[in-house]
């Protein structure tokens, strides 16, 4: 007979391991399932969130030396050294992940390696380098993840032509580079290595980088890049990609007519596609659609008892959404009264310089809901710590609706927009008004100050600017 747990997690990413960490809590027998313990913490802990920011974090270090005349100082500054910086990268996942894994032993979650298939009756299949075995569980958790979506035409070879999982790993900085896709992941590579020196040109076939957010902050990124060195192309597709020796040949079409150059480097960073391929789940009787799992806001799917969190749902591809998730699905599982995700209220964060942040709805998006808008704007240059800084690109927005004073959307760009964006967060998820945030005191001087300014001046006057 199969072994049996109360509940078996497929995936060991953010979703999957928040889900059985609180499934133990709960008094669970809960085991994870993964291809190998090397990918605990999943995409994020490995070629995702951590390692990316890490390298974000390296390069700002850089750009700051590079300017340390503008705070009166002298700074000798080498080229970067790509093997150091990615070597820094890896040590900080290894590190996160060993503290994961004395999670798991603490609360006695048991790790299966291999690579699991879903089979009738609550039963699954893992196939490991050791062969194959069957385990059931009372109840199922797919927590699978997404990988880079394959672009048509464009054949990566993983050295020339890659996705972000390789880019994560150079350890070589090129000198030229070609990003392919200006959605978070596009620009945060395309950030990265032009504040290392590499020269930067980013394609995106809709008008605008950063299509999805408010119009006015993406032509802010565009011009902010474009300042900085980097060539933007909008409304432009690759039509050819060819390798030629080590570097790879681009032809693509753009609004002033075709282009044709030659990267050291061609990034593909069109977005990402939900790992439910392989995972036995039309046997199983699970929904699709597009790829996606479908379920309900307990992240319940059409079978009973199996339920689906994080990037195979068609839900923000955010570690934070999977990470929330995992625990509703751990919680409804074992019967603990939960609230759902109001998915209006997930910040939406990109770690380019400057930072972009986001909640709710854009006012293009309030204006076509029929809401009766009252917009400002607050900028970064109007803000004392950012000048002091000298980080004073940017700025605020607020979408808030007349009748009811409430927040309906905040956008942000400039410093620390990805930290600043959480007290919005917290306002808009309490009902608050844009009243209650302009009355908050804010401490001075600090970056925080520019969202008490930006309150003010929805309905009046700022006191700053």
């Amino acid at each position: 007979m199969p072994d049996r747990r109360d509940v078996a997690v497929i995936g060991a990413g953010p979703g999957g391991y928040a889900a059985a960490i609180r499934l133990s809590q709960l008094g669970k027998r809960v085991c994870v399932i993964d291809v190998d313990e090397a990918r605990l913490g999943g995409v994020c802990l490995n070629e995702g969130c951590i390692p990316v920011k890490s390298l974000i974090n390296s390069a700002s270090v850089f750009s700051a030396i590079k300017k340390a005349d503008v705070c009166g100082l002298e700074a000798d500054v080498k080229n970067p050294d790509m093997k150091k910086i990615t070597a820094v990268a890896k040590n900080t996942s290894t590190v996160l992940r060993n503290g994961l894994k004395s999670l798991f032993k603490k609360n006695g979650i048991e790790f299966i390696a291999g690579r699991a298939k879903l089979l009738p009756n609550k039963k699954i299949e893992i196939e490991s380098k050791s062969g194959r075995e069957e385990i059931e569980a009372d109840n199922i958790i797919i927590a699978t993840g997404s990988s880079p979506k394959v672009v048509p035409n464009i054949a990566l070879d993983g050295k020339s032509i890659i996705t972000s999982n390789e880019a994560v790993k150079l350890e070589i900085l090129p000198k030229t580079m070609l990003v392919i896709g200006a959605g978070a992941i596009g620009v945060e590579f395309a950030s990265i290595f032009s504040s290392l020196g590499t020269e930067v040109a980013i394609m995106e076939m809709l008008p605008h980088l950063l299509p999805f957010k408010d119009d006015e902050i993406s032509k802010t990124l565009e011009r902010i890049f474009k300042k900085r060195g980097i060539e933007v192309f909008t409304g432009a597709k690759v039509k050819a990609l060819s390798k030629k020796g080590k570097s790879a040949e681009a032809v693509f079409e753009t609004d002033t007519g075709e282009k044709k150059a030659g990267f050291e480097i061609v990034l593909v960073a069109a977005g990402r596609k939900p790992n439910t391929e392989g995972l036995g789940l039309k046997e199983a009787g699970v929904k699709i659609k597009d790829g996606f799992i479908t379920a309900d806001d307990r992240m319940r799917t059409n079978v009973k008892n199996i339920y689906a969190v994080g990037d195979v749902l068609n839900t923000p591809m955010y570690a934070h959404v999977a990470y929330k998730e995992g625990i509703i699905a751990a919680e409804e599982i074992a019967g603990v009264k939960n609230e759902m995700i109001d998915y209006n209220n997930i910040p939406h964060v990109i770690f380019s310089e400057p930072q972009v942040a986001g909640v709710g709805l854009t006012e293009l998006q309030a204006k076509e809901n029929g809401y009766d808008v009252a917009v400002s704007k607050h900028f970064f240059k109007a803000n004392s710590k950012a000048v002091i800084s000298h980080s004073d690109e940017g700025f605020i927005k607020i979408i808030a609706d007349k009748k009811t004073r409430r927040l309906l959307g905040v956008y942000i760009i400039g410093e620390g927009a990805t930290e600043i964006i959480h007290e919005f967060i917290l306002a808009k998820s309490a009902g608050l008004t844009v009243d209650d945030i302009a009355k908050a005191v804010h401490a001075h001087p600090t970056l925080s100050e520019i969202a008490g300014d930006a309150a003010k001046a929805v309905f009046g006057k700022p006191i700053h600017g």
